[in-house]
């Protein structure tokens, strides 16, 4: 026998001889059901026919009454015999001497006693039988009807099983490709469309997952290029600094020395940190947990907190907010912290933090007095590492805004650059109150 190889082949074919099994089952067991019930019925129907041929052959002597057997064979349509009575079971034989009828398997033999104590038994049939076999097994016409319609049904299943299972067949093998690219480090292998609606859900997902991974590695990788480039001007100035302290005989450039060190290492670490908090915020590994608190309290209390980081600059509030608003603890203060100290690395003598709720939205906005931000660039400046060419762009690593931002976003909201009242930049942190409805 052939072997088949091809899965989908396989499949259809199991599915094929499943149905046929089920069939002949089902048919197995409505004949079993039934089977009492045909019994019966067929005692009732032959009852007569019996009774009428034991009535003619009872008189008649053995030789006889074998002749006359023989031509009642020849006329009727089923098998007319003597038998042994020996060839049944002593319970039939005494069910016999009762005046009982029996039946008898699937062909449906009927045996009637034509006198008592006689050695032999009259037997009618196989009844279902078109020709006639003599003592033969036959299978009844019925049976072979039900093998039939079982093995047409199964034939048919097994197409229709291969027409149905194909387009299901394509996806999950396009699927697996994918899958097997991932592993492989392609991300940029594409996931062709759906030739089916069962996988077309995990099609779309699978789309929005390699988008979003993409996405990633493309942000993860921009990342650590920015970071080694700007690893390599605060070590530069560690080693020349490291090197003056080896050669240097005078204290006080021994001191100077040592303070550019921990200025450089206090800039190492502020990267690191920072570095490590986008990249956390980006693969979404900081997920908002927001609950309904006092947002004004926790405002209040980080202004002060940051006063004297503030470059001696003054820092004002106006917050407006209901006693309840909907914010996450642990991330609001990222947000705040980089918004406040960029405003104080570009406003000139004053910065304002205000909140206020309107249309729904929760409003934070982080204004100073500088020289604002060119409309052209408003956007870019949400970029990591990326620092304007004009005078605003200032000291820092260009991952403040882009850290307010991510936190925007993990509140489900967005930020933005607009223009301030007092004549600088207005950074505006918004998000919905109420969670969206999913």
């Amino acid at each position: 026998m052939p072997k088949i190889s091809h899965p989908l082949t396989r499949l259809a074919l199991g599915l094929g001889l499943a149905v046929l099994a089920l069939v002949l089952l089902v048919q197995a067991v409505v004949m079993l059901a039934v089977d009492g019930i045909s019994d019966d019925y067929l005692r009732r129907f032959m009852r007569g026919t019996a009774a009428m041929l034991v009535d003619e052959l009872h008189p008649l002597d053995p030789p006889t009454r074998a002749r006359r057997v023989k031509q009642l064979d020849e006329l009727f349509a089923y098998p007319v015999q003597l038998v042994p009575a020996a060839s049944l079971n002593a319970e039939q034989r005494a069910r016999l001497a009762k005046g009982e009828m029996l039946v008898q398997g699937f062909n449906r033999l009927v045996f009637v006693a034509v006198a008592p104590d006689d050695p032999q038994v009259l037997r009618l049939g196989p009844l279902n039988a078109d020709d006639r076999p003599g003592n033969a097994l036959v299978l009844p016409r019925e049976l072979w009807l039900m093998l039939a319609v079982a093995l047409i049904l199964a034939a048919g299943v097994v197409p229709l099983s291969l027409a149905l299972l194909r387009p299901a067949w394509r996806d999950l093998r396009n699927l697996q490709a994918t899958g097997e690219a991932m592993l492989a480090g392609r991300f940029d292998a594409p996931i062709q469309d759906s030739h089916s609606r069962l996988f077309e859900p995990i099609a779309a997902g699978g789309r929005a997952m390699l988008a979003r991974l993409a996405s990633t590695l493309a942000t993860q990788r921009e990342l650590t290029g920015s970071i080694s480039h700007e690893l390599r001007t605060p070590l530069a100035r560690l080693r020349f600094a490291l090197d003056a302290l080896v050669d240097e005989a005078d204290a006080a450039k021994r001191e100077q020395a040592v303070q550019a060190c921990e200025r450089d290492l206090d800039e190492l670490d502020t990267l690191i940190d920072t570095s490590l908090m986008l990249a956390r915020l980006d693969m979404g590994a900081l997920q908002a947990q927001c609950e309904m608190a006092d947002l004004a309290a926790l405002l209040t209390t980080e202004a002060q907190s940051l006063s004297p980081l503030l470059d001696g600059k003054q820092l004002r509030c106006d917050l407006q907010l209901p006693p309840q608003v909907r914010f996450d603890a642990r991330l609001a203060p990222y947000g705040l912290r980089n918004a406040l100290r960029n405003a104080a690395r570009h406003a000139r003598a004053e910065i304002v933090l205000s909140a206020w709720v309107e249309q729904g939205q929760v409003l934070l906005a982080v204004d100073d007095d500088g020289d604002g931000v060119p409309l052209a660039d408003r956007e870019a400046v949400f970029t990591p590492f990326k620092r304007l060419s004009d005078k605003r762009s200032g000291h820092g690593f260009g991952l403040g805004l882009a850290i307010v931002r991510r936190v925007a976003e993990a509140h489900g909201g967005a930020a933005r650059i607009e223009t301030a009242p007092l004549g600088g930049a207005r950074l505006l942190m918004s998000w919905p109150t109420e969670l969206p409805v999913t």
